[in-house]
């Protein structure tokens, strides 16, 4: 037979471990939160600054111009604004794709605009700045180059990419 005090004893445990996983959801408030759009190309997740990116766009048409370089597949039109579209898959190290399967998002960063080619959109979430952790050092091939850092997501370790660094390696 059990003691009265065993019953008492199991439910404050009970309570010390539900207490505990109420505050390992706990956010610090003073840190800073940033907003991201995480997104695929090939297998593999990758993800933008939130405020870079200005918009969404489903699958459109890209119009084909001669002598543009191997990673912009041509020209789209945004609302009368003739926009160029960069194919990320070329700086990933993937295999091109049908442009017009993908999706366009449409990043802004100083005098840079353009869309992105992107597989899908999985998810758009703020994460506290301290939760970026400096990209691997073994990273290697042309992404490297593009890397902000990396965070965790529920579809594992998300590449996070800078679209300054994009910009800044392109010949637009």
């Amino acid at each position: 037979m059990t003691a009265p005090d065993d019953g008492l004893k199991s439910e404050l445990l009970l309570d010390e471990i539900k207490r505990r996983d109420r505050m390992g959801d706990v956010v610090d408030a003073e840190d800073e939160l940033v907003k991201v759009v995480i997104f695929t190309s090939g297998d593999a997740g990758y993800a933008f600054y939130g405020a870079d990116i200005k918009e969404i766009l489903p699958a459109c048409v890209i119009s084909w111009v001669p002598g543009l370089p191997e990673y912009l597949p041509g020209l789209i039109n945004v609302r009368g604004d003739i926009e160029s579209v960069i194919d990320i898959r070329h700086f990933l190290g993937f295999e091109r794709i049908d442009p017009e399967k993908c999706l366009v998002i449409m990043a802004v960063r100083g005098d840079f605009r353009s869309g992105i080619l992107v597989d899908s959109i999985e998810d758009v979430m703020d994460i506290p700045k301290s939760a970026i952790k400096p990209p691997l050092t073994t990273l290697g091939g042309v992404a490297r180059g593009l890397v902000a850092g990396e965070i965790e997501h529920a579809r594992g370790v998300i590449t996070l990419l800078d679209v300054e660094k994009l910009a800044a390696g392109l010949n637009l």
